[in-house]
């Protein structure tokens, strides 16, 4: 056999004891038990990128600009919000229609029940 494969062998075993031995040990680290990540759908990422894109738009925009279009979403968040009023003020006037319905109806089926008698 040759000696010289094992005398490198026994040199390099030596220098990695001495590396060893020159780091100082680390503490042990404990581990943190992981939150469990919320895994984000596609179509959340594309709405979040869609916001970002929005948002980086309009800040390039100069002040006229900007001014312009927060008074045209204004006037159509008002608009939306009155279809939205009065569709629930028809839906408050139908429920009262009906209920005066159903009393006028009581009121017409009793009083024929009564002359029926």
């Amino acid at each position: 056999m040759n000696p010289q494969p094992d005398r490198d062998l026994d040199l390099r075993l030596q220098q990695l004891e001495a590396e060893l031995s020159q780091t100082p040990p680390s503490p042990p680290t404990i581990a943190q038990p992981e939150k469990p990540l919320q895994p984000q759908t596609d179509s959340s990422q594309t709405l979040q990128s869609q916001l970002n894109r929005f948002i980086n738009w309009f800040n390039g925009m100069p002040r006229l600009g900007k001014l312009l279009i927060i008074g045209f979403v204004a006037i159509v968040g008002f608009a939306i919000l009155r279809v939205v009023l009065q569709l629930v003020a028809a839906v408050i006037g139908l429920a009262v229609l009906a209920v005066l319905l159903y009393f006028v109806y009581q009121f017409f089926l009793a009083r024929s029940a009564e002359t029926k008698d």
